[in-house]
């Protein structure tokens, strides 16, 4: 990636994360509005449901995506570079983050379904405490004893188990506290 066309480098590398990208965030603007659509028509269960169909369908693509990606990776990399150390540096990520990428699911989709309960605030400060504040941190600890790319590599599956852990959290003990049928009224109450 040290030389050719620089523009048309990134942009080839960029295909894979973008499209990956596409699906996961398809999966949860369908799981904020169903979400919602169902509890505002006093549907709870089926509204469950919606939630667990599109943190399957994110985490499928993500683990399909990421499986594909790892599969063709080498030929993938040299589209950027013939230099064999750079591939295998390269498939060394691309192992680790395709391995894991579907990881991010269990934390988007929860934003999301807090999102269609009218839960903005808490998950917006979660996720910035655990996609940022985290990441900081692991960077100034863990990163800074390890001094490895491996330990920075980590970071995403870690920040994004820490998040979704911490979302799923809230966002079970907000769900419950739903009534079972619950009017759209009800639904769209203001943060605690």
């Amino acid at each position: 990636m040290t030389e050719g066309n620089l523009s048309e480098q990134i942009l080839f590398f960029s295909i894979p994360l973008m499209i990956s990208n596409l699906l996961q965030a398809l999966f949860n603007m369908a799981d904020i509005a169903v979400m919602a659509q169902n509890l505002g028509a006093r549907k709870k269960e089926r509204a469950t449901k919606s939630f667990l169909l599109c943190l399957t369908y994110s985490f499928a693509a993500g683990a399909v995506l990421g499986l594909v990606l790892i599969a063709f990776g080498n030929g993938f990399l040299r589209i950027f570079t013939s230099d064999n150390a750079v591939a295998e540096a390269g498939m060394y990520r691309l192992k680790i983050m395709g391995l894991s990428y579907a990881v991010s699911a269990f934390m988007d989709c929860t934003i999301a379904a807090s999102r269609g309960i009218g839960k903005t605030v808490v998950p917006m400060i979660i996720v910035i405490m655990g996609s940022c504040i985290f990441r900081i941190v692991w960077v100034c600890t863990i990163f800074a004893y390890f001094k490895t790319i491996t330990s920075l590599y980590l970071i995403y599956i870690f920040s994004w188990s820490i998040t979704a852990a911490a979302e799923i959290i809230y966002f079970v003990i907000s769900y419950k506290k739903l009534p079972r049928t619950s009017p759209a009224a009800a639904v769209w109450q203001a943060e605690p």
